[in-house]
């Protein structure tokens, strides 16, 4: 049987390795539009900044594809035809065709751009890929300023980068609040100041234009100059960078007879809507532990689902784990986050409390009714494993001491037995 894998991140090396791990006589085959072994998209920043070398990048030895007997085919693909079995993808200028028994798509998404005049230039770029590194390693020594048009995640890396090599850098932030929609009002405060370098913690920190949008990147001869935003001011800059969010790319999926909707539509066990087509990681929506159809939104989810899909393509039968309350850790520009479960609802039936406990650190915890149901840390993330294991028991806490005692980073769940919650830690 051939399996073909279009795509090689977590989701598609996750396929892979299950899939030879049940099947040692099966025939594998990789297509991706990037060369090269899957790398860690999380440490690009570091590896800008020279904190980990190209060594270090990648997810696995350099004779992975060889021991698990993987075929690599570097091309990007065009068009599935479901009904016929077949990949019809680009390799270099010429359309080729890969057939196939069993297919898993794992594309991943790919980041939102302006469709504004100079997009096409070389010095706008977005911040995704180990190539969209490459470029702004390669230009750091030379950069006079830096505009980052979003002012999530992403964008918040590449001002790091600026920031830390000392680099005049301009944050352009659609509506009044950085972080979004991670952290909230106070939150976004907080990281502000330390953005801005009004905490006192960085010498030089980066300027930020809230509620202007660019409306043209202009060039010089070719070479990107300025950008121009809607309320008509002009920002001098050698390099774009925007991190505006992520999409799945529709285009694969034309008249082939799966369906797409806002990504490929999965059930449990990962498989489309026609038999023997799975898939998994960014481009998929999929059913969660509640039955809502939701997308893709972390590293973890994306490796359960590839190893549920390669299963499965094996003929075992697998339904997708349930993971537990959504939970997702990283840093937002140097502070640490953390974010659970429902962590930005509001309204009736929900309520929240709130604590600043020092100038960088901030928690929320998200109650319905008495049931903590979601949290948000910036700063220290201190006791989070266990905040997340009393949302994934659905514990309720009547005594409004005892949910504002959760805010502290020092409390120890065990004490709810003592108010007749029964909650263990181990």
């Amino acid at each position: 049987m051939r399996h073909v894998i279009i795509g090689n991140g977590i989701a598609g090396i996750s396929v892979a390795e299950t899939i030879r791990k049940n099947r040692r006589d099966d025939e594998i085959v990789m297509l991706s539009d990037e060369p090269g072994l899957p790398y860690w998209r999380a440490s690009l920043t570091k590896y800008i900044l020279d904190i980990i070398p190209m060594t270090k990048m990648t997810v696995k030895p350099p004779d992975w594809l060889d021991r698990l007997s993987i075929k690599q085919r570097v091309g990007k693909a065009l068009h599935v035809l479901a009904d016929q079995g077949q990949v019809i993808y680009s390799e270099g200028n010429h359309e080729k065709v890969l057939e196939f028994d069993r297919l898993c798509i794992a594309t991943g998404a790919v980041p939102v751009q302006l469709d504004i005049p100079g997009c096409e230039l070389p010095e706008v770029i977005s911040f995704r890929t180990l190539n969209d590194a490459e470029i702004i390693k390669s230009r750091l020594t030379a950069l006079k300023r830096i505009v980052v048009v979003g002012g999530g995640v992403l964008g918040m890396e590449v001002v790091d980068v600026a920031v830390s090599r000392g680099i005049d850098c301009t944050v352009l932030q659609r509506g009044d609040k950085l972080g979004v929609p991670l952290v909230d009002e106070q939150g976004a405060e907080i990281l502000l100041k330390r953005v801005n370098g009004e905490d006192g913690i960085h010498k030089k920190g980066a300027e930020v234009v809230f509620d202007d949008a660019p409306i043209e990147y202009i060039n010089e001869n070719g070479q990107l100059k300025a950008v121009k935003l809607a309320s008509g001011a002009v920002i001098d800059c050698d390099l774009v960078v925007v991190c505006i969010g992520i999409a799945t790319k529709s285009e694969l999926f034309n008249q082939s007879g799966l369906v797409f909707d806002r990504g490929l539509k999965v059930d449990e066990h990962q498989e489309s809507s026609v038999p023997g087509i799975y898939g998994a990681g960014d481009c998929v929506v999929y059913p969660d532990e509640s039955g809502q159809v939701v997308p893709t939104r972390t590293w973890v989810t994306s490796r359960i689902q590839g190893k549920t899909a390669g299963f499965n393509m094996c003929d075992i039968p697998c339904l997708l784990f349930d993971e537990g309350p959504m939970y997702n850790a990283s840093l937002m520009f140097d502070l640490l986050y953390t974010i659970v479960g429902e962590f930005n609802v509001t309204g009736d039936p929900y309520s929240s409390f709130a604590q600043q406990t020092d100038e960088f650190s901030y928690r929320k915890i998200i109650f319905k009714k008495d049931r903590i149901v979601g949290a948000m840390m910036l700063g220290d993330r201190n006791g989070d494993q266990a905040i997340r294991r009393l949302i994934a028991q659905k514990v309720e806490i009547p005594a409004e001491t005892d949910k504002k005692a959760l805010l502290d980073p020092e409390f120890d769940p065990n004490d709810l037995a003592q108010h007749g919650v029964e909650y263990i830690m181990y």
